[in-house]
């Protein structure tokens, strides 16, 4: 899921990925699972994460019931997506996280907006959805031109959005997801993202 060592740093940089995006030594064990800081964000996050795209199928009680176990597990890290299930999946984990401790888990969203009126629009609802104030935090979903990213921080790009919602309080950490090399060059290439998600098959 996140850019991870591939046999170690020694490793990693040889394939020319960031030091700041390879894990560091394990944290010490919340629950089962061991902890490790995020890319350039210093959260501590689960190794294993919560895939909020899962949801799309499931029923609300299923929902919150794994949502819960996974957080009971050591889980402190929920992902999703506005995609996923056309919404769906945000409102099942909107429903489904309440009752744990806010401060006690991150959570994650996305947009595929790359316009700065479709992606303000798409913000807002998510918090909704989700029932929180805040992202821990907040990517661009599924790059995969480098021309996306060029329209995403374009004048009236996606990128205002983003930016704007960190100083507001909105987002804690801007980072994205890149289908591609050349999506996931371009964006590093544009700002100094937090995160970097990137299929693992490409690495």
């Amino acid at each position: 899921m996140f850019l991870k060592t591939v046999g170690g740093a020694a490793s990693a940089a040889a394939l020319g990925i960031p030091r700041i995006f390879v894990a560091a030594e394990p944290a010490p064990k919340a629950g089962a699972l061991e902890r490790r800081p995020l890319g350039r964000t210093g959260m501590k996050v689960s190794v294993v994460g919560f895939p909020g795209l899962a949801l799309a199928k499931l029923d609300q009680e299923k929902c919150t019931a794994a949502l819960h176990s996974a957080f009971d597990r050591g889980v402190n890290f929920f992902d999703v997506a506005p995609a996923y299930g056309n919404g769906d999946a945000e409102i099942k984990m909107g429903i489904g996280l309440q009752g744990l401790d806010r401060d006690k888990y991150y959570l994650a969203c996305k947009t595929k907006k790359r316009d700065k009126a479709g992606a303000q629009i798409e913000l807002e609802r998510s918090l909704q959805r989700l029932k929180t104030d805040h992202f821990d935090l907040y990517q661009l979903h599924h790059l995969v031109r480098p021309a996306e990213v060029a329209d995403a921080f374009g004048a009236e790009g996606a990128m205002e959005v983003a930016l704007k919602a960190k100083q507001e309080g909105k987002i804690r950490f801007i980072g994205f997801s890149a289908h591609t090399t050349k999506g996931a060059l371009a964006a590093m290439r544009a700002f100094k993202f937090d995160t970097v998600m990137f299929p693992i098959n490409f690495v």
